[in-house]
């Protein structure tokens, strides 16, 4: 079962490493159940977090997404973290893995904290789920944010996200992670003044 969970998580990887080497990191759709534009990231950053306590190259795991919402040119910004192991929690007798709830966000020596809006995206006006792990979810977090805030993403890359719960730090860092990603889609969002896409 850890195999199949191990090998999942490879292929979800891999996944990630195809889009990056595509001709585009982004997607966009007209979501069927809610009749709004959504424009994402046509597959997550992941970021990694050591648990040898549980197992022998045990990880935990976070997908982190990027999703604009667009109801009829009324844009949303949400930053998505999804929650995800390799190992079997269950059967090491422990819990599962942390659900993210506020954290900070450091690249580029500096650093933000977010705090989420949401733990589920139907509440938000999506109708399907995004950035799900083949294996071993956890959970997930929304987190609204500006256009400035994705700019600032574009210009400083993640470079590690911590989880700030119950006076704890959990901080994990790029298992796959392409920078690219982020400034495509930041590079094709409108600019409020001119509704235009900027270029470079």
């Amino acid at each position: 079962m850890r195999r199949v969970a191990r090998l999942g998580a490879i292929v979800f990887v891999m996944l990630g490493s195809c889009a990056a080497g595509g001709s585009s990191h982004v997607t966009e759709y007209l979501d069927p159940q809610t009749a709004v534009t959504i424009r994402t990231l046509t597959a997550p950053l992941v970021y990694a977090h050591d648990a040898p306590a549980l197992a022998v190259n045990s990880r935990d795991y976070l997908s982190l997404g990027l999703v604009e919402i667009n109801n009829m040119g009324a844009r949303k910004h949400f930053l998505a973290l999804v929650s995800w192991s390799t190992i079997d929690r269950k059967r090491a007798g422990v819990g599962p893995p942390p659900v993210p709830d506020r954290v900070e966000i450091a690249g580029g020596g500096k650093s933000r904290e977010f705090t989420p809006t949401s733990h589920e995206a139907r509440s938000l006006g999506i109708g399907g789920a995004l950035f799900r792990p083949p294996t071993g979810y956890g959970g997930e977090s929304w987190y609204a944010v500006t256009v400035a805030d994705l700019r600032a993403l574009a210009a400083n890359p993640p470079e590690s996200i911590a989880l700030l719960q119950d006076g704890e730090r959990v901080t994990y860092v790029p298992w796959n992670a392409a920078a690219a990603a982020i400034d495509e889609f930041v590079r094709d969002i409108p600019d409020p003044v001119s509704a235009e896409p900027r270029r470079r």
